[in-house]
């Protein structure tokens, strides 16, 4: 299976200037992760999908557990027994999302329309989803036509658009290309790496792709742990409170993510370019910059 894909992080801004009776949740910022996804096999038909989810590395495991399933079973839809979505879902969530992260949620679009879904997201992001598959893929043009909709429909006066890349992923059974793009304490990094299979093992891109978020869910803890260990230091937070518990759950969780990475090195060859982020470091990083975000209560 050859895959080609990218993760959107996307934010749209929904403007309600001198519009009367806007439902509130409307005029909340529109943030999403986006990763579609084209699914095919031999002379098979492809398969096409959008996940999107509330953070990248989720939206990224969902894609990948869908290209795993894929590759063993044949197209998700129409099967003789149906595909288990929540299952998958379930598979996803970590135990660690899972007791920290009540806000999560996705979305898996099939032509435009939801085949599965679980928590509560922008209504926004469906129209979007459904002119995407309508206008014929040209996302750009898409979202032109998502925002006359909703100013036809008087619920906005005009929608402002942010977006950056966070996932560049090229794959074949031979070799393949990963290109990450995340913010640090104090800036943002870019790094990539190059797979190559090895004569008894072809690539498996669901493992490559799951690795990526792995990766990305990692450096996003590690700024998290090493911004309370400053709270801490500075006695900003209690030592029973719940920020000490999720930084010391969370320090484990970085133990598991750096075992799906190595995993990873080992089965393949795995070439770094700059090194493979290291967590400790980003925890030490966060630490030092911590004042810019902590504020006034240094």
């Amino acid at each position: 299976m050859i895959i080609n894909t990218s993760l959107l992080r996307e934010k749209f801004s929904i403007r309600t200037d001198g519009i009367e009776a806007v439902d509130p949740a409307l005029k909340m910022p529109a943030q999403s992760n986006r990763m579609p996804i084209k699914l095919q096999s031999g002379n098979l038909a492809p398969e096409e999908y959008v996940v999107r989810a509330h953070n990248m590395h989720s939206c990224a495991r969902m894609v990948a557990h869908m290209i795993q399933d894929y590759d063993r079973g044949g197209p998700l839809l129409n099967r003789n027994i149906a595909y288990k979505w929540e299952e998958v879902w379930n598979d996803v969530v970590s135990g660690y999302e899972l007791a920290y992260n009540p806000d999560r949620w996705i979305c898996v679009y099939h032509d435009g329309i939801p085949v599965y879904e679980f928590g509560k997201r922008h209504p926004f992001l469906d129209i979007v989803e459904k002119c995407d598959f309508i206008n014929g893929g040209d996302y750009d043009s898409s979202l032109k036509i998502a925002e006359d909709i909703f100013k036809k429909a008087g619920k906005t006066s005009g929608i402002g658009y942010e977006s950056n890349v966070a996932i560049i992923l090229s794959l074949d059974k031979m070799k393949g290309r990963c290109g990450l793009i995340f913010r640090c304490a104090d800036r943002t990094t870019t790094f990539n790496y190059q797979i190559e299979a090895t004569k008894s093992r072809p690539i498996n891109p669901s493992q490559c792709l799951r690795t990526a978020a792995a990766l990305l869910e990692g450096i996003q803890i590690s700024f998290m742990v090493g911004l309370n260990n400053e709270k801490i230091r500075l006695e900003l937070i209690d030592p029973h409170s719940p920020e000490v518990r999720q930084t010391r759950e969370a320090r484990k969780r970085l133990i598991q993510l750096n075992g799906e990475i190595t995993a990873l090195e080992t089965n393949y060859k795995v070439r770094y370019r700059p090194e493979r982020p290291d967590f400790n470091r980003v925890i030490a990083e966060s630490e030092k910059a911590a004042y810019k975000f902590i504020g006034e209560n240094i």
